[in-house]
């Protein structure tokens, strides 16, 4: 569509601006829910800029390792050069390696403020799939992450940086987009409507995987994205997350606890 706008002399990639913005209303709907976790504003600020930070970590490393092949064919042909190696920096990130990488921050960040992890990802949880949607929309915009040919219900690009141009391609993207905007605010209103608001990030857990591997069916770049066994690297990772939330469920129900956020002082100034 349209991967890139100018403003003058000023070129900007619309796949940054869709990250930016979703970044930006996912931290004030994280803010917003700082009334149920009792988490100080500022430290939910602090703890966010890590997540970021570990988020675009575990996003490029994931890229790193299941299109090495891939990026191992553009050294070789272009060479092991400063251009090459900022063509390589510049794209290609995993949504999955960002999520881990954003994770593995908050629990670091927990720890050093004594604090129970959960109380950072509960509150941060449904403004994940918020922004993940607006990254969807970047993905149209740019052209990656695209759909499979069809002529009924595809739109063809024109200036796409990554899928195949004058082909008519399945929305997959628009399409998890949409998923994942009901499965925000799903998330959003069961955490204003529960006393137990650690469990909005089971919805995550159990729903995203499903939406994903749901999604799956619809890409077209099985190529860049590794296959094993006939499914694709994410469909893995969805299927491995939905087993470590059962577990987590289990657990949780043995502990019969009934709201892991238990005398924290209140301090949202």
């Amino acid at each position: 569509m349209y991967p890139l706008i100018s403003i003058g002399k000023l070129v900007i990639g619309t796949y940054g601006i869709c990250c930016v913005l979703g970044g930006g209303f996912a931290l004030l709907l994280a803010l917003f829910n700082c009334r149920y976790s009792k988490l100080n504003r500022y430290d939910l600020i602090e703890a966010s800029a890590l997540v970021i930070l570990g988020a675009v970590l575990g996003a490029k490393l994931l890229y790193f390792i299941v299109d090495f092949d891939f990026i191992m064919d553009i050294f070789k042909k272009d060479g092991f050069n400063m251009d090459t190696l900022m063509s390589v920096m510049q794209g290609g990130f995993v949504f999955y390696g960002g999520f881990m990488g954003g994770l593995a921050a908050i629990m670091i960040y927990a720890k050093t403020q004594k604090k129970t992890p959960w109380l950072y990802i509960m509150t941060i949880a449904p403004g994940i799939p918020l922004a993940h949607a607006f990254g969807r929309v970047g993905c149209f915009m740019a052209g990656c992450c695209y759909g499979i040919p069809s002529e009924e219900f595809g739109i063809a690009f024109t200036h796409s940086l990554g899928a195949p141009n004058g082909i008519k391609l399945f929305p997959v993207q628009l399409l998890e987009a949409a998923l994942l905007l009901i499965l925000s605010v799903i998330m959003q209103f069961y955490m204003s409507k529960t006393k137990r608001h650690h469990c909005t990030v089971y919805i995550y857990i159990f729903l995203y995987p499903i939406i994903r591997i749901f999604t799956e069916r619809f890409r077209y770049d099985d190529s860049e994205r590794g296959i094993y066994l006939g499914l694709s690297t994410s469909t893995w990772i969805s299927l491995c997350i939905i087993a470590v939330g059962i577990i987590l469920l289990v657990v949780d129900i043995k502990k019969g606890c009934p709201e892991p956020v238990c005398n924290v002082s209140s301090d949202n100034s």
